[in-house]
C-alpha cells in the first residue's frame, strides 16, 4: 500500500498564478497512475484546495442526460481516468473551484473510494437575490455572497469568477438567465417551487441599478411583482436551457465509494453515473454552504444513467436542488432500422441523450412495444450482443449505434407506429439493484426519487419533506425521455412523508408515491407494466392530496401505513387503475 501525501506536490505547478492547485492535482494522479500498488492520497487536514478553470483537464466526454452532442467538450476540475485502487482521504479537506466547470470525473476505474471532503463555487453559474426592501414600483435585492455582478445598460451581468490568468470572467449571463423558468424559496414556509420565467425579478423590470456592493434595486413597469415584494423572499436563477456538462461524472467505472463527501454546488446538471457498476454514496450531505446560497444542483443531484450491479444511496441529505434528488433509470434506444437478420441501427431519441455507447459484447437486450411497453413477442425474450458499433464510428452519427445480436430479430421489430418505430431497446445487463435507505429530502421543487429498473429495489427509512412533485416517482418511459425500464421487484417501506401544498401546479398529483408509466399514445395499456411492487409501513401525513396515485402495476400491495390527515377533508388516499391482482388496505 503507497501513501501520497498532496503537500509534497505543492510548487509542482512553477507557472501556477494565485493558489491555482488545477495542475498540481493532474501532478498527483499522474503520480499515483504509475503506481502499481494500492494507494492512498491524503489531502491536508481541513485544509483548502483552489483550482482554477484555466489549465484544467479538458475531455471530449458525452454525458447522458445534458446538452452533450453540442457541448462535448467537458472541463474537469479533479479527473481520475484510468487508476484503480485508489482512496482519497479528505481529512475534511475543501475544495473551492472557479470557473464554469464539473468538479470531479471518475473514468474508466476501478475500485475507487473519495471520503471526507467538501467542495465549493467561488462564484456559483447560479445567480442568487433575496428581497431586503419593496416600495411603489420598485424591490431592492440583496445578492448572495460570492454572485457577483455588474449593470450594463441597466441589466444586470452576472459573473462567474475571474481569471487570474486573462483577468477576464468565466461564465457570464444577464438578469435571470437563458432560463425555462426561475426557482424561489420562502424561508418562512420552507417551500422550494418553480416559477415561470414571466415571473422572474427581471420581468417587467424597466431598469436595474446598483446601490451597494452587493444590492441591486429593480425598477418596474407599474407595481412590483407580488411574488417579490415579500421580504426574505429569494429568488434562484441558471441557465436551465442547456446543460453543457454534469456537475460530477462517473463513467465507465467500478467499484465506487462515495462517503462522508459534501457537495455544496454541482454546475450544469448533477452527480451523474452513467454505465458504470457497483456504486455507493454513503453519509454525503447535498446542502447549501453557509454563506446563504441555497442551489445544490441547477438540475439533478444523483443521477444515474446504465448502471450494474448495485446502487446503495443511505444516510445523505439532499435539499435545494432545482430538479430530482435521485434518478435512476436505463435508456431506451428506439429502433431505426434493421440491418440485416441479426444486426440493428438504434437510435437515441431525446435531444439530451447521444454520444456515448451503450452496448458492449456481451450484454443482453429486451425489446419493447413503445404504445403498450410489452415485451416483443410477447415474452421478455434475452437477446446477446455480439457487436456494437458506438456513436460516431463505422458510419453512425452521435446519436446512432449499429449493433449486432447473436441470433435473427423477427420481422416485426420494424414495425411502426403511423410514422414513426414502434420498437425501443433496453440494455438489461445495466440495470441495477438498488437502496435507498436512511436518507432526508427536503425543499426541493420536484421529485424526490425516480427508480426505473428490473432488479430489486428497496426504499426504506427516509423523510421527505416540502416535495413540489411526488416524492417517489416511477414511470418507464418510451416517449419522451425514454428513461426505461420495468419494475420487476420493489418495497417502499418505514417512510415518512409530508405531503403539502406548494402552489405549483405542474402535475395534478403530488402523492407521496405515483406510478405513472408513459407510452406512445398517451393511452395505458391491457397488460400493467410494472409488476410487484409492496408500499407498507409508510407514516404519510397528509396537508393535501392523496397519498397513493398507482397505475398498470401486477402484484400491488398497499398495506400497514399510517395515513394522518392533517388538514383537509376525508377522501380517495389511494388511486389504483388499470392494475392487476391488488391488495390496497388503506386505513386512515
Amino acid at each position: 500500500m503507497n501513501t501520497v501525501f498532496f503537500s509534497d506536490f505543492i510548487g509542482s505547478d512553477r507557472n501556477a498564478k494565485s493558489n491555482d492547485c488545477a495542475v498540481v492535482i493532474q501532478n498527483v494522479l499522474t503520480h499515483i497512475r504509475n503506481l502499481s500498488a494500492p494507494c492512498t492520497l491524503k489531502l491536508p487536514e481541513n485544509g483548502e484546495i483552489h483550482i482554477y478553470k484555466d489549465f484544467c483537464p479538458v475531455r471530449e466526454y458525452h454525458t447522458s442526460n445534458t446538452d452533450s452532442v453540442r457541448f462535448p467538450q467537458k472541463t474537469f476540475g479533479i479527473l481520475i481516468e484510468d487508476i484503480e485502487n485508489l482512496t482519497v482521504e479528505g481529512n475534511g479537506c475543501r475544495f473551492v473551484f472557479h470557473g464554469d466547470m464539473s468538479a470531479l470525473g471518475v473514468v474508466r476505474s476501478k475500485n475507487i473510494a473519495l471520503r471526507n471532503f467538501s467542495w465549493d463555487f467561488e462564484s456559483p453559474t447560479t445567480s442568487q437575490v433575496t428581497v431586503k426592501e419593496s416600495g411603489k414600483g420598485y424591490t431592492v435585492f440583496e445578492a448572495a455572497k460570492g454572485c457577483d455582478f455588474k449593470v450594463r445598460h441597466g441589466k444586470i451581468q452576472w459573473i462567474c469568477s475571474t481569471s487570474p490568468y486573462t483577468g477576464k470572467p468565466y461564465y457570464t449571463q444577464y438578469n435571470a438567465h437563458k432560463s425555462y423558468c426561475i426557482v424561489g424559496f420562502d424561508p418562512e414556509t420552507k417551500i422550494q417551487r418553480r416559477y415561470p420565467i414571466t415571473q422572474s425579478p427581471f420581468a417587467r423590470a424597466v431598469f436595474c441599478k446598483k446601490t451597494g456592493a452587493n444590492e441591486i434595486r429593480v425598477h418596474y413597469f407599474g407595481n412590483a411583482p407580488k411574488l417579490w415584494q415579500k421580504v426574505g423572499m429569494t429568488a434562484q436563477m441558471c441557465a436551465s436551457r442547456q446543460r453543457p456538462t454534469a456537475g460530477a461524472f462517473f463513467w465507465e467505472s467500478e467499484n465506487i465509494t462515495v462517503d462522508g463527501v459534501i457537495p455544496h454546488y454541482l454546475h450544469g446538471f448533477g452527480w451523474l453515473t452513467q454505465m458504470c457498476k457497483n456504486v455507493a454514496f454513503k453519509n454525503c450531505r447535498f446542502v447549501p454552504n453557509a454563506d446563504g446560497r441555497l442551489c445544490t444542483s441547477y438540475a439533478d443531484l444523483i443521477h444515474v444513467s446504465g448502471a450494474g450491479g448495485k446502487i446503495e444511496i443511505e444516510n445523505c441529505i439532499f435539499s435545494h436542488a432545482h430538479d430530482d434528488p435521485i434518478n435512476i433509470h436505463g435508456t431506451f434506444t428506439r429502433v431505426d432500422s434493421r440491418v440485416d437478420a441479426n444486426t440493428l441501427r438504434l437510435r437515441y431519441v431525446h435531444k439530451q441523450q447521444g454520444g456515448f455507447p451503450q452496448f458492449h459484447v456481451g450484454d443482453t437486450v429486451v425489446f419493447y412495444a413503445r404504445d403498450t411497453l410489452a415485451p416483443l413477442g410477447g415474452t421478455e425474450e434475452i437477446y446477446t450482443v455480439t457487436k456494437a458499433g458506438a456513436p460516431g464510428e463505422n458510419g453512425n452519427d452521435m446519436k446512432t449505434m449499429t449493433v449486432a445480436f447473436d441470433k435473427p430479430l423477427p420481422p416485426e421489430i420494424c414495425d411502426r407506429i403511423a410514422a414513426e418505430p414502434k420498437y425501443v431497446a433496453e440494455n438489461v445487463t445495466y440495470t441495477p439493484e438498488v437502496t435507498v435507505r436512511g436518507c432526508t429530502f427536503e425543499s426541493i421543487p420536484t421529485r424526490g426519487i425516480l427508480c426505473t429498473t428490473r432488479k430489486k429495489v428497496l426504499i426504506e427509512n427516509n423523510r421527505f419533506d416540502h416535495m413540489a412533485m411526488a416524492c417517489i416517482f416511477i414511470s418507464n418511459d418510451s416517449n419522451e425521455w425514454y428513461e426505461s425500464g420495468p419494475v420487476r421487484d420493489m418495497t417502499i417501506r418505514n417512510n415518512e412523508f409530508f405531503i403539502r401544498e406548494t402552489g405549483q401546479t405542474e402535475w395534478k398529483d403530488t402523492p407521496a408515491v405515483y406510478v405513472h408509466p408513459v407510452v406512445k399514445g398517451g393511452k395505458l395499456p391491457a397488460m400493467p407494466v410494472h409488476k410487484n411492487i409492496t408500499i407498507e409501513n409508510n407514516t404519510i401525513h397528509l396537508f393535501h392530496d392523496r397519498a397513493f396515485v398507482i397505475e398498470s402495476v401486477e402484484n400491488l400491495t398497499v398495506q400497514n401505513n399510517n395515513i394522518l390527515r392533517e388538514s383537509g377533508e376525508a377522501g380517495n388516499v389511494c388511486a389504483v387503475t388499470a392494475c392487476k391482482n391488488v391488495n390496497c388496505d388503506i386505513q386512515e
